[in-house]
């Protein structure tokens, strides 16, 4: 089943590529229309961005209920060095979010550098194994390029959710490199601005005339209540509660009818490889 990359080639947190992998995740996840059921999971190092949008990970780990030693990547690594790993056996280290429609995968636990990276080297195989389980594999991507696992992910990937700024210096290296870079040319890409700011004068119409754009630029609008939930680990309450909000009279409505335009965009994509149970 497909797999999309969350991905921005430019090595700034302002291009908000997790925000935006968890904010699609929960728009498709809360649809009553849609049944597809969608494994979310990450490949950073010593960041819990993520995690931390659907749980209180330092509440968890006082309260003993985080196992860091058989959960997630971590796991999951292990059983693929010594032969075990099946495609079925993936949700069993893989934390339910929404039944039936998302579940979480943690990211590595591994606090020094070379312990990741081998871990790193094993993640293209674990996706690859989650896309024969799961309607859609959803990989929040380190930002940047050029390392091994990274460019085979991405080549393993059905889609890119390419993630941006509108701040100039980001914007003119991204476009540099969607000119640039072989895999724009061999993936369909899906650009979105994070943390959008619809009254800057870098909209998304003025950068795609700048840069001279032809797709759609879609957006995340900043919305700070939204931010604040993935801070408090409710990012899904966040969407149970305002998935019906007014666009006209409400800001979450606005957000809402945003992200579901990216998600919207997202299936349309996928379509031809996708099956509802």
């Amino acid at each position: 089943m497909p797999i999309v990359s969350f991905w921005s080639t430019v090595e700034s947190t302002q291009t908000s590529t997790t925000s935006t992998a968890v904010a699609v995740a929960n728009a498709i996840a809360t649809r009553p229309d849609v049944g597809y059921k969608t494994l979310l999971m990450q490949t950073h190092y010593n960041n819990f961005d993520m995690e931390t949008s659907y749980y209180n990970m330092n509440k968890m780990s006082s309260k003993g209920s985080l196992d860091i030693a058989d959960t997630g990547i971590d796991a999951l690594d292990r059983l693929l060095r010594s032969n075990k790993l099946t495609p079925e056996n993936i949700p069993n280290y893989a934390k339910p979010v929404l039944k039936g429609k998302l579940e979480l995968l943690y990211g590595t636990f591994k606090n020094d550098r070379d312990s990741y990276e081998r871990v790193l080297e094993t993640m293209p195989m674990i996706v690859d194994y989650a896309s024969q389980l799961y309607d859609m594999v959803f990989v929040d991507l380190n930002r940047g390029y050029g390392n091994a696992a990274m460019t085979q992910i991405l080549q393993k990937s059905d889609l890119i959710v390419l993630t941006m700024s509108q701040k100039t210096e980001v914007l003119k290296k991204l476009f540099k490199d969607v000119e640039d870079l072989k895999i724009f040319k061999e993936k369909p890409v899906i650009s979105v601005i994070g943390r959008y700011d619809r009254f800057s004068k870098y909209n998304s119409k003025n950068i795609a005339r700048t840069f001279n754009y032809k797709k759609p630029i879609y957006c995340i609008p900043y919305n700070t209540q939204f931010f604040d939930a993935c801070n408090e680990g409710k990012a899904l309450n966040f969407f149970v509660e305002n998935m019906n909000a007014d666009i006209a009279t409400d800001r979450n409505g606005y957000f809402i009818s945003e992200v579901n335009k990216i998600s919207n965009q997202i299936m349309e994509e996928l379509k031809s490889k996708l099956v509802e149970r």
